[in-house]
């Protein structure tokens, strides 16, 4: 009885043991991307597919494969290896749409972000708003109002673009410094330092200038430093190199030669630093597998072939190179938050690109302060001047893209 027994309880394990192997064999063969399929006779057989991770933000949207609706986002699709058109659909948003090269047991995230299709124009200031300038690092914009109507509120104003700012509360702006006898900051322009921590105010028709520290701005701190300027000018420059000098140790030295080095501005990273913008400052070859590139390599055309005033975006993971466009075409061009998307303003218009120049498309178009266009640093808004018609008074608005 008790040999049977042992006998019974052998075979019990031996089968759970041949399932679990079994199962975990299949799982591990369809994560890879294989799928079951039978012939004529009825044989099953495994056949080598790829996947498609098709996300998108925001979810729920309709996924469709050669003009074949097939799934929504979030979900994944086996498809065996070709090249597809994938298009990402949801009502009230721009289309999204990029062919993708599949290969078998890879796996093709989308990471898809949907703007709005319309435009949803909001005002953050209601006095006016005067030379707006964003900091360095794009987590500030100081400006400067002159109400007739509301002269008490008259002065030197601070906006951070951070997420819990909503545009019509009182507290989104912060009032630094209030108009004095002798100081009226709407007549002066602003720069902030390479720190983003100070903001140099310049009044070109009385020849006066003051260097404020933004935590620590009072009437009593303010003494005028136009006999520095040379000083200042000199000190900034040599932060600046030191900024860019960092900025081209996190790149291959095969791609640093071709950067512009001019400016900050003409190098900058995603937050999470593996893609990097950069206006070239030479023609020439960017050399090919400057690292051993991802089994899974952006398919998209690269340019490689580079070329003097040119925008290009380079994966640092990835080892691809892509042309944004021409300076002479697009205008500042800034990250979104998300890592993927670009904004910068072409022929009047607010436009968004993807990181591989796929996916161009118009946020904005109407009248608006070409040099004051700034992303949000959440993503979901764009912040302008602009006005709703005309003669009014010129105001900071936030276009909501998400």
């Amino acid at each position: 009885m008790s040999n049977h027994s042992n006998k019974k309880s052998i075979l019990t394990i031996s089968m759970v043991t041949l399932f679990v192997l079994g199962g975990t064999f299949l799982i591990t063969i369809f994560a890879r991307g294989y799928k079951l399929s039978f012939n004529l006779k009825n044989t099953p057989s495994f056949s080598s597919t790829g996947i498609i991770s098709a996300t998108s933000k925001p979810k729920g949207a309709s996924v469709y494969v050669n003009d074949k609706l097939v799934t929504a986002t979030d979900d994944t699709i086996n498809l065996s290896p070709d090249e597809y058109t994938i298009k990402i659909v949801e009502d009230g948003y721009l289309p999204w749409e990029k062919k993708i090269q599949v290969k078998k047991e890879i796996v093709y995230q989308t990471n898809t972000n949907l703007f709005r299709s319309v435009s949803d124009l909001k005002p953050i200031t209601l006095t006016g708003a005067i030379n707006p300038t964003l900091s360095q690092d794009g987590d500030f914009v100081v400006y400067a109002v002159a109400s007739a109507s509301a002269a008490k509120d008259n002065g030197l104003y601070l906006l951070q673009l951070v997420d819990n700012v909503v545009p019509f509360s009182k507290g989104s702006s912060k009032l630094l410094i209030s108009n004095q006898s002798n100081t009226d900051w709407s007549k002066y322009t602003f720069t902030f330092s390479p720190d983003s921590k100070q903001v140099l105010a310049q009044n070109k028709a009385n020849s006066t200038a003051y260097l404020l520290t933004i935590d620590s701005i009072n009437a009593q701190s303010l003494y005028d430093v136009s006999l520095k300027l040379s000083l200042i000018e000199k000190d900034w420059q040599t932060q600046t190199q030191e900024i860019i000098k960092t900025k081209l140790s996190k790149i291959p030295k095969q791609l640093a030669e071709f950067v512009s080095t001019s400016s900050a501005q003409d190098i900058l990273f995603t937050s999470d630093d593996k893609k990097v913008l950069y206006l070239s400052n030479k023609d020439g070859n960017l050399l090919k597998n400057i690292i051993t590139p991802p089994p899974a390599q952006s398919t998209q055309t690269q340019n490689r072939d580079i070329k003097a005033n040119n925008y290009y975006v380079y994966d640092i993971e990835d080892d691809t190179n892509f042309l944004i466009g021409s300076k002479d075409t697009i205008y500042q061009p800034k990250w979104l938050n998300n890592s993927y998307n670009l904004v910068f303003v072409e022929d009047q218009k607010i436009q968004t690109i993807e990181y591989d120049a796929t996916n161009k498309q118009t946020l904005f178009a109407g009248k608006f302060d070409k040099n004051t266009v700034y992303p949000w640093l959440d993503g979901t808004r764009i912040v302008t001047l602009t006005v709703p018609y005309n003669d009014a008074k010129e105001n900071l608005y936030a276009i909501y893209i998400k």
